[in-house]
């Protein structure tokens, strides 16, 4: 067992431009302290991780279990298999029935509850401290004994099916942007959506689920973290008892890599809406590549915030736009960034595009003010300390770090490389991976314009 502690303090030296050049620079240092969280970590011989997060306030416990496995690992005829196994993992064991897991955490004053991401599946039981047992129990059972009966399963193929239907297919902006990540995307699984196409959801085999199942759901292939009133010894000597016997698997992965892009691609999508969106994919390397920061910065910088350029001369001086927004999408894999906007009309779509390519060219032959990246630093820290807002949170960064990157401590590295983040980092961002010959364009328009 190895016993973490986790302090550190960020220094931001916040560089305040007041007025016009000449005037004279003042300059502001915050300390910004980290929380101290301390965490225990131990790993069984079948190659299960276990990480522990004492909190001894309330007599609650939070279980989790990851399993690194999401829809980037599923072939293409498969889609969406990873989403539909988690569905699945309710339908019952050899000595579990259906909906059972939720029943008993209900019946002890707990909930139950799972979630599919790109690269991880996870499941989770938050319960009073002393029944964390019945928690370990049931995934434990759930890791190797799932029962997959023809019948129930193929019910909840329809259950999955009408989801699709109400997130997706019913949604125009989910839509678009599945269609738009599809075209950008040929080879690598993020062809396709977490929740996968109609077609593949309609075609799951019972054999598919089973053999998608034995082979990734396996101790070698999860992270367990557990947070709340509990010790620590007695946790490992839990998960010991319950996991230690099941022998660890060959995991194997897809390996597709996406081919370089070295032209625009644009699509045209008819929509049921009242208005049009520019939605545009760009694509940036694996979340622990020595970019990211930056990355997250300069999205800040030119889309994702109130003041940001595009926000500011678009939306507010041009009037040319109603709405802009981005994300980062940061995976084990390389991933993109998203931009949208929504233009004023249809017939303003080509200006607006045009537009927003000059403020990149703008930001890249003129760089980042000492203003921008002041509030750009504390920006993107608030959102990395939000992360850390709960001890429950901060087991489960643990874990994700773990599964993607076997770094639990990507976040105190990126923490440091974001205090030493200069506007010449946000510049080069822009200028490596803004490029439009390697991005993905769809103007949605409503149906008949």
């Amino acid at each position: 067992m190895k016993r973490r502690s986790v302090v550190f303090m960020i220094l931001g030296l916040l560089m305040i431009t007041a007025g016009c050049t000449g005037t004279q620079t003042k300059t502001d240092s915050a300390v910004i302290e980290i929380p101290e969280i301390a965490y225990d970590y131990y790993e069984l011989d079948n190659g299960l991780k276990i990480y522990v997060v004492e909190d001894h306030a309330v007599p609650l416990v939070k279980f989790e279990i990851w399993y690194n496995v999401g829809s980037i690992d599923e072939p293409e005829r498969i889609s969406g298999i990873s989403h539909m196994l988690e569905h699945t993992m309710f339908l019952g064991t050899e000595s579990l029935g259906k909906d059972k897991v939720h029943h008993l955490t209900k019946q002890v004053g707990g909930w139950a509850n799972a979630g599919t991401y790109y690269d991880f599946t996870m499941y989770e039981e938050e319960l009073p401290s002393a029944k964390l047992e019945l928690a370990m129990a049931i995934e434990a059972d759930r890791m190797r004994n799932l029962k997959i009966d023809p019948e129930e399963f193929g019910r909840e193929q329809q259950v999955v099916a009408q989801e699709r239907r109400m997130r997706m297919e019913n949604n125009f902006f989910m839509s678009s942007m599945e269609e738009i990540q599809a075209a950008a995307f040929t080879e690598h699984p993020l062809h396709h959506s977490i929740i996968g196409w109609m077609e593949s959801i309609h075609n799951y085999t019972v054999d598919d689920m089973r053999a998608y199942y034995m082979q990734y759901y396996a101790p070698n292939n999860a992270v367990i973290t557990v947070s709340g009133d509990v010790d620590s010894k007695e946790v490992f000597a839990m998960a010991r008892k319950y996991f230690g016997s099941y022998e660890p698997q060959d995991v194997t992965r897809l390996g597709v890599t996406e081919p370089d892009q070295t032209e625009e691609r644009f699509l045209k999508l008819e929509k049921e809406t009242q208005v049009p969106l520019i939605g545009m994919i760009y694509k940036i390397p694996e979340g622990d590549h020595e970019d990211i920061v930056a990355l997250e910065a300069l999205n800040a910088v030119l889309v994702n915030n109130a003041t940001s350029r595009i926000n500011s001369v678009l939306k507010n001086e041009k009037k040319m736009i109603m709405q802009a927004g981005s994300f980062l999408l940061s995976v084990r894999d390389p991933g993109y960034l998203f931009v949208f906007l929504i233009p004023m009309s249809v017939d303003s779509m080509e200006s607006v595009k045009d537009s927003f390519d000059a403020e990149i060219t703008r930001l890249i032959q003129e760089g980042v003010t000492e203003e921008e990246l002041a509030a750009v630093k504390k920006s993107v820290l608030k959102s990395r300390i939000f992360s850390l807002k709960s001890k429950g949170s901060f087991a489960s960064l643990l874990a994700i770090n773990t599964l993607r990157f076997d770094n639990p401590g990507l976040y105190k590295e990126q923490y440091e490389s974001l205090s030493h983040l200069t506007g010449e980092d946000i510049k080069d961002a822009a200028e490596k991976y803004l490029v439009s010959t390697k991005r993905t364009v769809g103007f949605v328009v409503p149906e008949g314009k």
